[in-house]
């Protein structure tokens, strides 16, 4: 029997997070970019200082590049979802889903925004969910 569940998000200070972090991605659609361009330019500095020069350098530069340029970013996923879906339809015989798949991804690339409001619903749902099931509604 298929059960969905939310292991990771049941407790009521889950929820309350995730539901302030969704409200606040709806509302400011882009900040979610900025952090994950912070969090790149911090990553790189850890691997500098633990000896990794390469990667932390190549970290940082994208990490700046999608600070500097945040739509970038869903571009990207957009891309990344088109090469899917042909992979999805030469390489694994779907069709279906790799017709989806691509659908999906120019969507995205046409409105790059709608990734990052996809994004802030799903975290508003699951800290909703997580904060009745706290309380026992379900």
């Amino acid at each position: 029997m298929l059960q969905l569940s939310l292991p990771a998000m049941n407790s009521l200070l889950i929820g309350v997070i995730a539901t302030v972090a969704g409200i606040i991605i709806i509302a400011f659609p882009h900040i979610i970019n900025y952090v994950i361009g912070v969090l790149m330019i911090a990553e790189g500095a850890i691997w500098i200082a633990g000896g990794n020069l390469l990667p932390g350098v190549v970290s940082i530069i994208l990490g700046v590049i999608v600070f500097i340029f945040p739509h970038i970013l869903n571009y990207l996923v957009g891309v990344y979802l088109i090469l899917l879906g042909l992979w999805f339809i030469f390489g694994a015989a779907s069709l279906v889903v790799g017709l989806v798949t691509i659908a999906v991804g120019i969507v995205v690339m046409v409105f790059p925004d709608i990734l990052n409001y996809v994004f802030g619903i799903y975290l508003l749902v699951t800290g909703l969910l997580a904060i009745a099931r706290h309380y026992g509604w379900f």
